[in-house]
């Protein structure tokens, strides 16, 4: 099987697959359905279920190898809470709110993104199989691909007759134009001619061409043109052909392919380890009726998450293509009121910029760091969504629907800096990738020697984070 055809039946899986996830882990999806990532994006898509999904299924292909060596009580408690952990941290976390989750079956595994290229040599299109939209790259228009309009041109001998082979056939009755056209300083011979229909109705492959100082003949099916000119065409001119081809006649159409093309992705180890002690842990619930080892699983996870989201933030930051500024300096005669207004009018330029660099797109979500986002609170169509209570990168609310991430560690992002960030509605269209080999997994609370007073658990994610289309990312930042 192709490639092509590969990802076409990994598609058509990925559906089928979200719906049996649906039915499996419905309790899960439903949890999914009221969480942050769903408050963002409007809606839960297929492609949110099949992600959460194939993630609970990897837990459940570990959970089945533990219990086949016999250690499945290294996981504790966790089998009967993990569905919901795994499920909480895909919905609270910005993980998926940056990149597209793409879970693989093994360590080392394959992501792809979306391309389209053309297959036939036609119009200004010269080469077959020529990729002419890719995210990396500044798209290209094509001319006379589609259309079934074409132009073709010959150069002059000094003869005063010529035969022209027109590379695209078969040829559309009485839509053949000769035209002379000047390529250097003489005046043009005027040469002017027009295929006028078949001479004979019996033969009706062959066409008749004649005008002002050409005369000639159309083979419709080969596309072979013969000319006699009244006058020789010098070498400094060219013979100008215009003429459409014969779509119906024509065995097929032009055709492009929707092309996805790939990249390898190595996935690495994420892992932490808490401790608590016997006597801490007893006081905390005498005193305040928590479980501090309940506390210390919530820890372990959201650093995890704050170092997988951490690594993400700096990928974009130094792939990010182009930057545009928006400067606090107030102009002369502006309120400070008045000249913060104009900063969506940069946004604009930052998303003109991010569209010319992948060839479309729109901003999608804003990374800022915390001083750019005290300016973005101030604008009008901010609603403000975080509570205050999550430590380390959030969403922080939305600008005129646009998702806002702010990130208040500075090592990460600067406090002025922002990432303006595309990301389709697809799995195939963002420029960074999260894949999943293993979900958050966490063991039961162990001895830890040499103290019997001391205990630990551990927690652990698999998964590959890498950009693979940096043209879907741009800066946009703020100038003190």
């Amino acid at each position: 099987m192709s490639k092509e055809r590969l990802v076409e039946a990994k598609t058509a899986k990925a559906k089928d697959q979200a719906l049996i996830y649906y039915d499996r882990y419905r309790d899960q999806i439903d949890l999914l359905e009221h969480s942050t990532l769903a408050k963002i994006k409007g809606k839960v898509d297929i492609y949110d279920v099949y992600a959460l999904g194939k993630q609970l299924e990897q837990y459940d292909t570990m959970t089945a190898i533990c219990e086949e060596v016999g250690n499945t009580a290294l996981l504790g408690v966790i089998p009967n809470i993990a569905y919901d952990v795994i499920t909480a941290v895909h919905g609270a976390s910005v993980i998926p709110i940056m990149a597209s989750v793409q879970p693989i079956e093994d360590e080392q595994g394959i992501v792809y993104f979306k391309t389209v290229r053309t297959t036939d040599v036609r119009g200004s299109q010269t080469t077959a199989g020529d990729v002419v939209t890719d995210p990396r790259v500044p798209i290209k228009y094509q001319e006379g691909y589609a259309s079934n309009s074409l132009t073709h041109t010959e150069v002059g001998t000094g003869a005063t007759t010529m035969t022209i082979n027109l590379p695209i056939a078969p040829i559309r009755g009485q839509t053949l134009r000769i035209n002379g056209v000047v390529t250097a300083t003489q005046l043009s011979n005027g040469v002017q001619g027009a295929d006028q229909g078949p001479r004979d109705m019996t033969d009706t492959s062959v066409g008749i061409i004649w005008g002002d100082g050409v005369s000639g003949n159309v083979d419709y099916d080969s596309g072979i043109v013969s000319l006699t000119f009244a006058v020789a065409l010098p070498a400094t001119e060219e013979a100008q052909v215009t003429y459409q081809q014969n779509f119906e006649a024509n065995q097929d159409l032009p055709q492009v392919d929707m092309y996805f093309d790939s990249q390898a992705i190595h996935a690495k180890m994420y892992a932490l380890k808490g401790t608590i002690g016997l006597l801490q842990s007893y006081g905390m619930q005498k005193r305040f009726g928590k479980i501090a080892e309940d506390e210390m699983s919530k820890d372990l996870v959201q650093e995890i998450n704050k170092e997988i989201g951490g690594d993400i933030i700096r990928m974009l930051a130094a792939a990010a293509v182009g930057t545009t500024t928006f400067s606090r300096t107030l102009p002369a005669g502006t309120s400070d009121f008045d000249h913060r207004q104009s900063y969506k009018f940069k946004l604009a330029d930052s998303e003109a910029l991010l569209a010319q660099n992948s060839g479309r797109g729109t901003i999608s979500l804003l990374i800022v760091g915390s001083t750019h986002a005290s300016l973005i609170q101030t604008l009008p169509g901010f609603e403000r969504i975080s509570d205050g209570n999550t430590l380390g990168m959030h969403i922080f609310g939305t600008l005129d629907g646009i998702p806002v991430i702010r990130v208040v560690q500075q090592n990460l992002l600067g406090p002025e800096d922002g990432i303006a960030l595309w990301k389709g509605t697809s799995p195939w269209e963002a420029a960074v990738v999260y894949s999943p080999f293993m979900p958050l997994t966490m063991t039961d609370l162990l001895p830890m020697a040499p103290n019997p007073l001391l205990k630990m658990r551990a927690a652990a994610v698999w998964a590959g984070v890498d950009v693979i289309v940096p043209q879907y990312a741009t800066r946009f930042n703020v100038i003190p």
